[in-house]
């Protein structure tokens, strides 16, 4: 039986691993976005957040509206987990022209959403094989599932489904130097041992 200091040591080193396979990912992410947007790109290091999620950030929650979108995956495998591709609305209108080639004039629906379907895949496969290479195992994205709109709100009904309201969310924000082209990874655990270490508590 493990007492409360154990549990506690263990879930906060299986949290900060998982920090470091979410960074990795993050960072191959920011390399596939880069080479979409052809443009230099950036990514912060990943926030952990236990319990329930805090939103977009400030800055994009303001520039969202109605038109954030977001690509969801469900990888299986050597790290079981939901992860989520998010862009504020500008964003996701600039990341769809620089894929489609189309700078002005009105983006038909079929073309956006096949755009941004191409852009979320690759960034997913990305961040499935980074985290597969550095644990020297299997890890493969589910298909994916595209929320023109609200997708922050459908992430977090998304996430109270699948795992529970209160689950850990490890995020990480990409951007270019004008912050124009900016999007975030987020990383779900649906299962990891800091839940049945909870068990042997008692």
């Amino acid at each position: 039986m493990l007492n409360e200091q154990d549990v506690e040591h263990a879930e906060k080193a299986e949290i900060d691993r998982l920090g470091e396979l979410a960074n990795v990912g993050a960072g191959h992410a920011a390399n596939a976005f880069a080479q979409l947007v052809g443009r230099a790109i950036r990514n912060e290091v990943p926030v952990v957040i236990e319990g329930e999620p805090v939103g977009a950030p400030a800055s994009d929650a303001e520039a969202t509206g109605d038109g954030s979108t977001g690509v969801f995956f469900e990888f299986e495998g050597c790290l079981d987990a939901v992860v989520a591709i998010l862009f504020p609305g500008r964003a996701s209108e600039l990341l769809v022209r620089q894929i489609v080639g189309i700078e002005s004039g009105e983006l038909e629906a079929p073309v956006t959403e096949s755009a941004l379907m191409e852009g979320g895949n690759i960034l997913a496969s990305h961040v499935a094989s980074a985290i597969a290479d550095t644990l020297g195992s299997r890890l493969l994205p589910s298909i994916p599932q595209l929320e023109m709109a609200h997708a922050e709100q459908a992430l977090d009904r998304y996430i109270a489904d699948t795992v529970g309201q209160d689950s850990l969310r490890i995020e990480s924000a990409f951007s270019d130097a004008s912050g124009e082209l900016r999007g975030r990874l987020v990383l779900v655990p649906t299962r990891w041992p800091a839940a049945s270490l909870a068990a042997d508590r008692t």
